[in-house]
């Protein structure tokens, strides 16, 4: 389908966007009312105002009621598209959704709720980000949906969900309408991580001890299998009974935790730092061991889990750029 300028359009936008904020916003939701909905005709829309005009020129000039009949009927047809063209987007809802957090260079994914507020279908919505392509869903009575848009991440921190294009050119493509939407949205980036290295061992500089690395005799529980475990030490008991591999750990009585320091890194620059501290999160949490982490003004305990590792990466992610 082909559009007018975004030039036009934006002009169209800034021309009459005094008159299109109202009392139409909720914290994590906009209703697209009628001061929100702009509409221009399509290329298809203007070559058939031209077709119009050639065919009331023609019946003028012969004197053909016809074409005159037909030229009326065809004009009637482009007014009402108008309306539902429209109609389309009238009092649609838009809801922002969850954004889970991503690593630095993975394309960050942010989640819409379209809901109908009216009882009548709407077909062929085009959500979209600026310049990316749009995702085409459709909506029945009363009925919500869920959109998912990504957006690429080039730096870590809090990446703002920016302004989102909803337009349609339902019925006809003779017309379209379109509102811009910005929801109070954001997603977290953490720190590119590291290539895979060793976890620091207990007599590193400035981290804790690590007993769970070594090798002990007193066993301490399961974990999930990885590829690369011993066979030795699965437990083919529990294996023969469920289709899930468990392998057995064994350790001392020393202790497990582990400190990741921002001064024990000295030899790299900051945001090296931040990856290689990001790596070793994720390399200790996937081994099921604590760790806690120390940077300039912050100190998180030692800890495992979901919620203790998106504390630390966010620590990460939101510390100051040098």
């Amino acid at each position: 389908m082909k559009y007018l300028p975004p030039s036009i359009e934006h002009l169209a936008s800034r021309l009459f966007s005094f008159e299109r904020r109202s009392g139409d916003e909720r914290n994590d939701a906009i209703i697209l009312t009628r001061r929100r909905i702009y509409i221009l005709p399509t290329y298809y829309g203007i070559l058939f105002s031209m077709l119009l005009m050639l065919l009331l020129v023609g019946s003028t000039n012969y004197n053909n009621s016809l074409g005159f009949v037909l030229t009326f009927l065809l004009a009637s047809v482009g007014l009402v598209s108008i309306i539902h063209t429209y109609r389309n987007l009238l009092n649609l809802e838009v809801r922002a959704g969850k954004a889970t957090a991503v690593f630095c260079d993975e394309p960050a994914t942010f989640s819409l709720q379209l809901l109908s507020t009216e009882k009548h279908p709407r077909y062929n919505l085009c959500v979209r980000f600026k310049g990316e392509p749009a995702i085409v869903t459709n909506l029945d009575n009363g009925e919500t949906t869920e959109t998912k848009l990504t957006r690429p991440t080039t730096q870590r921190g809090w990446l703002e969900i920016e302004q989102i294009t909803i337009d349609t050119v339902f019925p006809l493509g003779l017309f379209r309408a379109w509102s811009h939407c910005t929801l109070p949205k954001s997603c977290m980036v953490y720190p590119r991580p590291a290539e895979h290295s060793p976890l620091p061992t207990g007599g590193g500089v400035g981290t804790g001890n690590n007993s769970s690395l070594k090798s002990g005799d007193d066993f301490i529980g399961f974990r999930d299998y990885h590829p690369g475990d011993s066979p030795r030490h699965i437990n083919w008991k529990a294996a023969a009974h469920s289709d899930q591999l468990l392998t057995k750990q064994f350790g001392d009585h020393e202790s497990t935790e582990l400190w990741f320091e921002w001064e024990s890194l000295s030899a790299l620059d900051s945001e090296a730092r931040l990856s290689q501290l990001c790596r070793w999160i994720i390399d200790a949490e996937q081994n099921e061991i604590n760790y806690g982490l120390r940077l300039p003004g912050t100190m998180i305990a030692p800890a495992q889990g979901s919620d203790h590792r998106h504390q630390c990466l966010s620590a990460l992610a939101l510390y100051p750029a040098a």
